[in-house]
């Protein structure tokens, strides 16, 4: 079957694993979606200061947003050595802490923003740039976690017990400035279950991404059983201790025929990765064992990350039945559709998975129902376009040892694209005076290709980052034949003959060695590791900087 006509959706009933949209939709569908104009309140413009350093937490900041009232004590309680652990690596600043109330539009978050985070009294460089939401999202709204997101480096915890808080702060502290002995690694897993939507996201997203990535020297393992996916081969993947940035595309599971029997079985089943006939992988599937221990994990499928309170999909769903070109399927994809009768929830499969002292620091997913356009974008009016580029930014962010924070934004930055494509054309025709002028099927398509990306989200502490290498100690090999070489002082920088003479050190070479790793790590900000060492900034970073040039000279590097 030719699928590149058809818009393809990432769903399944969580009883039989069938795909919920077989055959999708036809491309013209995207014509009829009823949109409005990107309002200006929702994309606040960058006010940092670009020029610094993003992963530096003295120059960038660590905020925390919470409820309000007695719930958002009780959460900030939980993080208080998670908060301690930052306040330290930004300098002693204060953690500046934002109360949010619950249930905001996204107007309301833009209003919120205005009037409590950015409102210009003053200059903005004490505003934090990484902010960690705590809270389900009936106590603290998607739409503030997408606001905010726009311009800022953005995670959310979000657990059923208070002791899955405190695991995951406890596990982020220990890692903090943890070593491990092999590099981090990327893993792509493709569930290769024989429909069109996971076939078009291996051929459009994971087999290009791969060659883009192995073309970099960033070597990419390829897997999913091709005849046969199933849980346990995931499972047996992810029990691998190197810490690894996992790739995954796959259905989400969505609700059964016959409906879901109560909210409780929706919030636990919802968003789990289906494997077709094979099974599914649940929340409740996973213990305290080994998975994707320290790891990132990126997982694009239907209600991987969460389920909103109402689709941004739903009118247009329902129009598409009422004019025929939804098909047999129409209520088998709205009835897990949220009308706004129920809470919405973050899933429970990425909570069991961050609460695992062996599991992932971070989970980037997708809230609400995932389509395949933010891979393969139709806004061009000719055939569709794979753009996997931008997913592949997260995965060499995530190696080169940045936040997730910023490893996150990677992928965000192209829904302000979208926008401005949209508010121009949106412009175009205000100024000529007849909406029918523009293309309404490229409207639509850029429409789709907005909300499929906002639906992304990061949970976990947008400041946490795959595990550093361990660094081995410089030694200086002794001939034994030459006895007298021992007692010669080992030399800081190797030079040909005449020898030069060791530089003089502000303090003694162990502790030196120790701050600079400090500041190659990016464990503490440059001022806190001065302050520690009692050592001059500007030199600190001098002596960094020439012993980072001395070891990559050592290693070849020109």
């Amino acid at each position: 079957m030719n699928d590149s006509p058809r818009l393809h959706l990432l769903l399944s009933h969580f009883d039989d694993g069938e795909p919920v949209l077989k055959d999708g939709l036809p491309e013209e569908a995207a014509a009829e979606v009823e949109r409005e104009p990107p309002a200006a309140e929702q994309g606040p413009q960058d006010f940092w200061e670009e020029g610094g350093d993003p992963g530096d937490l003295e120059e960038q900041r660590w905020g925390v947003l919470a409820p309000e009232g007695p719930e958002g004590d009780r959460l900030l309680a939980l993080i208080r050595p998670l908060m301690e652990l930052r306040r330290e690596q930004q300098g002693g600043h204060d953690i500046q802490i934002y109360r949010v109330p619950p249930r905001l539009s996204p107007a309301d978050a833009a209003r919120w923003r205005k009037a409590n985070f950015d409102t210009q009294s003053d200059v903005s460089t004490d505003l934090p740039r990484y902010q960690l939401l705590l809270g389900d999202l009936p106590q603290m709204p998607l739409s503030v976690q997408q606001c905010q997101s726009s311009d800022g480096f953005v995670g959310r915890l979000c657990f059923r017990e208070d002791r899955e808080y405190e695991a995951y702060v406890d596990k982020v502290l220990r890692w903090e400035n943890a070593r491990v002995s092999t590099p981090p690694r990327a893993k792509f897993f493709t569930v290769h279950d024989g429909t069109a939507a996971t076939m078009m996201g291996y051929r459009a997203l994971m087999k290009p991404g791969i060659d883009i990535l192995n073309s970099r020297q960033q070597p990419v393992e390829d897997l999913g059983n091709m005849d046969s996916p199933s849980p346990s081969e995931f499972l047996e993947m992810a029990r691998d201790p190197t810490p690894t940035m996992l790739f995954s595309v796959s259905h989400g599971a969505g609700a059964p025929r016959g409906g879901w029997k109560s909210f409780e079985e929706q919030r636990d089943r919802q968003g789990a990765l289906s494997f077709g006939r094979e099974g599914k992988l649940a929340g409740d599937d996973l213990d305290d064992g080994p998975f994707l221990p320290n790891g990132v994990w990126f997982m694009l499928a239907c209600y991987g990350a969460g389920t909103p309170d109402v689709s941004a999909y739903r009118h247009w769903l329902e129009k598409l039945k009422s004019v025929g070109q939804f098909g047999g399927n129409a209520q088998a994809v709205l009835a897990g559709l949220p009308a706004g009768d129920t809470p919405p929830f973050i899933a429970r499969l990425p909570q069991r998975a961050l609460a695992n002292p062996n599991g992932p620091l971070a989970v980037m997913g997708h809230i609400d129902l995932a389509w395949t356009y933010s891979f393969e974008e139709r806004d061009s009016g000719k055939k569709p376009v794979n753009r996997p580029g931008k997913f592949m930014d997260i995965v060499r962010s995530a190696l080169r040892g940045e936040r997730s924070g910023i490893s996150f934004r990677q992928l965000v930055r192209f829904i302000g694209h979208a926008n401005q494509e949209l508010s121009d054309l949106y412009d175009l025709a205000e100024r000529e005076g007849d909406a029918h002028m523009v293309d309404k099927a490229r409207l639509g398509h850029l429409w789709m290709l907005r909300q499929d990306m906002m639906g992304y989200v990061l949970l976990g502490d947008p400041a946490v980052r795959l595990p550093a290498l361990k660094t081995k100690p410089k030694t200086q090999a002794v001939d034994s034949a030459a006895p007298e070489q021992a007692k010669a002082p080992l030399q800081v920088f190797a030079s040909p003959a005449p020898v030069a003479k060791a530089p003089t050190l502000p303090i003694p070479l162990d502790q030196l060695e120790e701050a600079i790793g400090h500041l190659l790590a990016g464990e503490l900000a440059p001022k806190a590791v001065a302050n520690k060492f009692a050592i001059d900034r500007a030199e600190l970073e001098r002596l960094t900087d020439l012993y980072r040039k001395a070891g990559r000279a050592a290693l070849g590097e020109k």
